[in-house]
């Protein structure tokens, strides 16, 4: 099964086009890494990279693949920032109810405020 830890040990290689900086990079030792590729290559059932004694570098499949990978980390880095910031209020949506009379005295300076402090929740009236 496809893992997170594969599409960053991947993309590692892929960058440096060598094992042994990507595991120091990695902060790995570099067989586990080669091992870790070979399963992501079995998985795939295609080559991502062309292993010589002198270089590595990315084949078709390889290319297409890091531009998924890269997508992917960057959604679920995205996925988790918007869970945490929408923990802390920052994201999301606010519903406040209001009095006729609030409308026109405090409601707008409150949702300018508001809007201008928090910018990426959406407020409501009722």
């Amino acid at each position: 099964m496809l893992e997170l830890r594969h599409l960053r040990y991947f993309i590692a290689v892929a960058e440096e086009l060598n094992f042994s900086r990507a595991a120091e990079k990695l902060h790995m030792a570099q067989p586990p890494l080669s091992v870790a590729i070979r399963q992501l290559e079995q998985e795939l059932g295609t080559d991502l990279f062309v292993r010589t004694t002198r270089e590595v570098q990315l084949t078709d499949a390889g290319q297409a693949f890091l531009d998924g990978a890269r997508r992917t980390l960057i959604e679920l880095e995205r996925a988790e920032s918007d869970a945490k910031r929408t923990a802390a209020g920052e994201l999301g949506r606010l519903s406040v109810a209001f009095s006729w009379s609030a409308r026109f005295e405090i409601l707008p300076e409150l949702g300018q405020a508001f809007r201008t402090d928090h910018p990426d929740v959406e407020l409501r009236t009722e």
